[in-house]
């Protein structure tokens, strides 16, 4: 059902094709707010990414299950019948998002910016028993899938020349999926159990502030670009997900006027979870609050395509695939594997 409708949203954009730009007139897909708009031009777009995290990390470095269930302490063992050692082991989580987009140009200086974005989570857990000869006791799964975020943001252009422009972005973001989310899990006393999930599978119902400054220098066929972007944590409710620095820099390679190459590096920082809720309280990393956030390093290589339909209308389409060159995690996290991201834009 939830591909469907991703496939779907895909269908009805191509039935109205009309977006003018060069194949490297926008950064690679990947990147948000990456640009403005002249006066009254208005554009939509979709975007899709899959990511994947497997294998654990201990502050950056590669650990074994049965290292962490024989050296890594359950910080609910007070709790009657918990076990001392953490018992269940993440061992991989893919992620899907859908986010659909628009944008409109009050002015030359400010476009306005909105996005809606789904989310698809489910995780693959292993769990051993609490005690004695610690043994396997088997995998499970659990799932999610949710309306996750929204977000109003404004674009103001600050400067540009025929070589190069800046603007600044300020918006505000919104999470406003479920927080309280259920899953069926196979517990160290080898039963399966209705528990709370941990939070990598909830939305923490915070609201966000976005601010950012983005650059594009233009080398003839060549184009360097960069942004810094920053979440932040206004208000949120009994926890919340850790302010986010994210800084992109990308060089990108016209082939011709319809298709770019294009190579970027992602540096993110993010904050540990601040707060705690007292429904999560499972012997597994992921409910220990401790263990989100830190840092990782990427790199993304990708392609900008412009279709012409009817000789009149054309439309881009992005592809960018991210590989995984550090995870300084902070904690006891899943590490970060690869994340692909396809999308689509097009003017009204």
């Amino acid at each position: 059902m939830y591909m469907k409708f991703v496939f779907s949203v895909f269908f009805l954009l191509f039935l109205n094709l009309s977006f003018a730009a060069t194949a490297i007139g926008h950064a690679p897909i990947g990147v948000s707010g990456d640009h403005y708009h002249k006066s009254k031009e208005k554009m939509v777009s979709i975007r899709y990414s899959t990511m994947q995290m497997k294998g654990n990390s201990l502050h950056g470095n590669t650990i074994s299950d049965q290292e962490i269930i024989l050296s890594q302490a359950n910080p609910f063992a007070s709790m009657s019948g918990a076990p001392a050692n953490l018992s269940v082991v993440p061992t991989k989580m893919e992620m899907e998002m859908v986010m659909i987009g628009g944008m409109y140009a009050l002015s030359d200086n400010l476009t306005y910016m909105g996005m809606l974005m789904f989310m698809k989570n489910k995780m693959t857990s292993n769990t051993y028993k609490g005690a004695m000869d610690r043994a396997y006791l088997g995998n499970f799964q659990t799932s999610f899938d949710d309306l996750s975020n929204i977000s109003l943001s404004a674009l103001y252009k600050l400067t540009e020349t025929n070589k190069n422009r800046w603007h600044l972005e300020i918006g505000l973001d919104k999470s406003i999926g479920e927080n309280n989310n259920q899953g069926n899990m196979l517990t160290p006393m080898n039963t399966y159990m209705q528990m709370t999930m941990p939070y990598a599978m909830q939305m923490d119902g915070s609201t966000r502030l976005i601010s950012a400054l983005t650059n594009s220098t233009n080398l003839n066929d060549l184009v360097f670009g960069s942004q810094i972007k920053k979440y932040t944590v206004l208000k949120d409710k009994e926890w919340a997900f850790g302010d986010k620095l994210e800084i992109s820099s990308w060089l990108q390679k016209s082939y011709d006027e319809s298709l770019s190459f294009s190579a970027r590096l992602i540096f993110t920082d993010q904050q540990q979870i601040s707060g705690s809720s007292s429904k999560i309280r499972s012997p597994v990393q992921s409910a220990n609050p401790l263990n989100y956030g830190g840092r990782t390093l990427e790199l993304g290589l990708g392609a900008n395509k412009v279709f012409h339909f009817f000789n009149k209308s054309h439309s881009r389409v992005g592809i960018e695939i991210l590989y995984s060159l550090n995870n300084n995690k902070n904690g006891l996290q899943l590490k970060n594997d690869y994340k692909l991201i396809f999308g689509y834009q097009m003017s009204l």
